[in-house]
């Protein structure tokens, strides 16, 4: 590959999916594969709509075309990590590139560049510097703490780029929120049956089987409202939980009542019986 076409590639990787993977992106993944270098997208999704492919697409091509960098990705369980970075393995393989390090969690290139799958868990996630992409896939199920534990990932490398990626979930959850900020800094996306291509016929068999508030929710992006609240159930659990008391309920649980008064014995009493015999 001569350095005009690798620059061209680096600058635009939606041209790199289209000529080295054959693959047409659709014009939202094409957005997110051009998102400026610093950039924090959302991209609010209908259910297979190829929003992990799209972030595998962007990882694979930062780990191809930026060497020694480190992309990450996070998701409600590292299973489904796994599987995001099982995509990047296809994708750099087909791009011909050599790993020289490949296991369920992550994988490494030649060229030192590094993606890594993450737990699901902020405790584990902290003490690492991206300067790739740091991806939020599902973020409407991740925890706050685990959101917050992900943007500082950037803090020394201000062009890493940011992707939350959802479905719908609830009006309280990480993503929704940042979605219906006014916060300017966000490029927002929108891949949502509504807009992007699904069969029709398709789409009202899942109505009629999903319901009509399920069914927007995971197809049409709208959120679910009265129906989701924002107390999980392991707050509902805790303070629901009925503690076992040390003593049994009865009388230790109430006051002490005071032992009624005994009469005192009179000594002069004894004294003058002895005197009457």
């Amino acid at each position: 590959m001569n350095s005009l076409r690798e620059m061209a590639y680096r600058l635009d990787p939606a041209r790199w999916v289209r000529d080295v993977l054959a693959v047409e992106p659709a014009p939202w993944q094409e957005e997110l594969l051009r998102a400026p270098r610093g950039a924090s997208i959302l991209a609010l999704t209908a259910r297979q709509s190829g929003k992990t492919t799209a972030a595998a697409w962007a990882m694979a091509n930062a780990a191809v075309f930026m060497p020694d960098s480190l992309s990450v990705v996070a998701c409600p369980a590292q299973r489904q990590s796994a599987e995001a970075v099982r995509r990047v393995r296809e994708i750099v393989l087909k791009a011909g590139a050599k790993l020289t390090s490949d296991n369920v969690y992550g994988l490494e290139l030649a060229n030192g560049a590094r993606v890594l799958a993450l737990p699901g868990s902020d405790d584990s996630v902290r003490g690492l510097t991206v300067d790739a992409w740091i991806v939020a896939d599902e973020a409407a199920r991740l925890s706050t703490d685990l959101i917050a534990a992900l943007r500082p990932m950037r803090a020394r490398r201000p062009h890493a780029r940011l992707a939350m990626l959802s479905t719908a979930w609830s009006l309280a959850d990480p993503f929704w929120t940042a979605w219906s900020s006014d916060d300017p800094s966000w490029i927002r996306l929108r891949a949502t049956a509504d807009v992007n291509h699904f069969d029709p016929a398709f789409l009202e068999q899942e109505r009629h089987a999903l319901g009509e508030t399920v069914f927007k929710r995971e197809y049409l992006g709208i959120p679910t409202g009265a129906g989701t609240s924002p107390f999980t159930w392991a707050l509902f659990e805790k303070i629901t939980r009925s503690h076992s008391p040390m003593v049994p309920p009865g009388p230790a649980f109430c006051p002490l009542e005071p032992e009624p008064p005994k009469p005192a014995e009179n000594p002069f009493e004894r004294l003058r019986g002895g005197l009457i015999q």
